[in-house]
């Protein structure tokens, strides 16, 4: 545990090639784009409410583009790729999908009550616009 307290841990431009979560790693990526591809056809063909759907749009992406870097950093790892297979790169792909998921659970309630009082607000404005001539 010691060891993760050092940033020599985090620098070392060749970690050690014995790397034991390999399979672990290819599964987590893996599953991390098949959500990206099952939340993407949940958004386009289940989810009813246009508000929301507007509020996902930008996430399955994100999921399927942090499983492709989760999956491309395996492989310069098990390549052996100095400066490329770096523990550093873990550590930032990590604090990046920590900031993009924690970013849209806390902010996701807020902006749905937001956008829906703007959507009231022009649905009670439209009431007294002329309407269309046919």
């Amino acid at each position: 545990m010691d060891r993760f307290l050092h940033l020599k841990y985090y620098f070392i431009p060749l970690p050690d090639p014995n790397f034991q979560f390999t399979k672990l790693t290819i599964l987590i990526g893996l599953l991390m784009i098949l959500a990206g591809i099952a939340l993407g056809i949940y958004r386009k063909k289940y989810l009813k409410d246009p508000i929301a759907r507007k509020i996902l749009k930008i996430y399955p992406g994100r999921l399927r583009l942090f499983g492709f870097l989760v999956l491309l950093l395996l492989i310069f790892r098990e390549q052996g790729i100095p400066y490329l297979s770096m523990r550093l790169w873990w550590f930032v792909i990590l604090i990046m999908f920590l900031y993009s998921f924690l970013k849209l659970a806390f902010s996701y309630k807020k902006e749905y009550s937001r956008r829906k009082e703007r959507v009231k607000k022009n649905i009670s404005r439209h009431k007294y616009l002329p309407k269309k001539k046919r």
